[in-house]
């Protein structure tokens, strides 16, 4: 059984359920949205390397944001202005390279 906490006190275990249940990518979308569930997958990704991080960056939301998409078959199509606009109204906060232009 997966636990609320375990995204963020057992990021290993809760990535699992995503390789063990197709079905859990278009939950975490439901729940969360596109930009929200991509930062919680990438802060979840963050957070197993041998160098974690609780802070994603720009490529790691994108990329969690490019595999919710495909998993869930939603067009590719998102707009990183957006996703980033969509984080920081939650107060998610992300590493941004120095030139990044959110109009763009």
């Amino acid at each position: 059984m997966i636990r609320e906490r375990d995204e963020t006190e057992r990021p290993g275990e809760w990535l699992r359920r995503f390789a063990e249940d197709a079905s859990a990518y278009r939950l975490l979308l439901a729940e969360s949205g596109l930009a929200i569930a991509a930062y919680r997958l990438a802060r979840a990704r963050c957070r197993v390397q041998p160098m974690s991080a609780n802070v994603p960056t720009l490529s790691e939301l994108k990329s969690a944001a490019d595999e919710l998409a495909q998993r869930v078959g939603l067009d590719n199509a998102h707009h990183l202005g957006v996703l980033v606009a969509d984080c920081a109204l939650a107060g998610l906060p992300l590493i941004l390279p120095p030139t990044f232009d959110s109009a763009a």
